[in-house]
Formats: structure tokens, C-alpha cells, sequence
């Protein structure tokens, strides 16, 4: 998909309410590792994938996000986690976008 670069993929299962998300392909180790998703809510899914990904080795985790939905100010799930995003990039699809991006972590970007 992106040339000269490895795909990792991660996936989620349900099981009844319990979310468990796997590396399911590729090799995160020793790998600074973009998130990229087209929607986000309330970000538990791709805090739990970069967890895996850290857990399998990741050096770093960034994310790359077209619609940063948010709703009831969710983004504050990414603050004071145990999950450190090195950079988080949104676009201003969502007309609020800029509002969160204003916010902690303070690596957040709209592009």
C-alpha cells in the first residue's frame, strides 16, 4: 500500500461487551507505527491497537485520522493515558476539529 513501507495490521473482535484488538498481520518490532483510520469515536479501539502494537515491539505510535467525530469531548480518552501518541493527525473534515486539536495532547494536527 504505502511503497517502501511494511502493513501491519490490527483487528477487533467482539466477545458479549469486551473489545480485543490483535496485531493480526505484520511486525511491529522496533517500528515507529501509524494508526491510520478514516473515523474515530470515542478512541478505544486504536487505543487498544497501539497497545498491541506496543506490546509486539512498536517504538513509537502516531495516528492519522480523516474524521475525528469525538462526541462528549471523547478525545480527553487520549489524555493522561498510559498510551503515548507521538503525533495524532486529523483533518478538518468534522467542523470541530480545529477546537480539539487546540486541546492536550498537544501534538495534535490538523492537516
Amino acid at each position: 500500500m504505502f511503497e517502501g513501507f511494511e502493513t501491519i495490521t490490527c483487528a477487533k473482535i467482539r466477545d458479549g461487551k469486551k473489545r480485543i484488538v490483535k496485531v493480526k498481520d505484520g511486525d511491529p518490532a522496533g517500528k515507529n507505527v501509524i494508526i491510520v483510520d478514516d473515523l474515530i469515536q470515542t478512541g478505544g479501539t486504536m487505543i487498544h491497537c497501539a497497545q498491541a502494537l506496543l506490546e509486539k515491539g512498536a517504538t513509537s505510535i502516531s495516528a492519522y485520522v480523516t474524521h475525528a467525530v469525538f462526541p462528549n469531548d471523547s478525545w480527553k480518552n487520549f489524555v493522561d493515558n498510559d498510551v503515548k501518541f507521538q503525533n495524532f493527525w486529523i483533518t478538518d473534515s468534522i467542523p470541530h476539529a480545529k477546537q480539539i486539536a487546540e486541546n492536550k495532547p498537544d501534538r495534535k494536527s490538523v492537516v
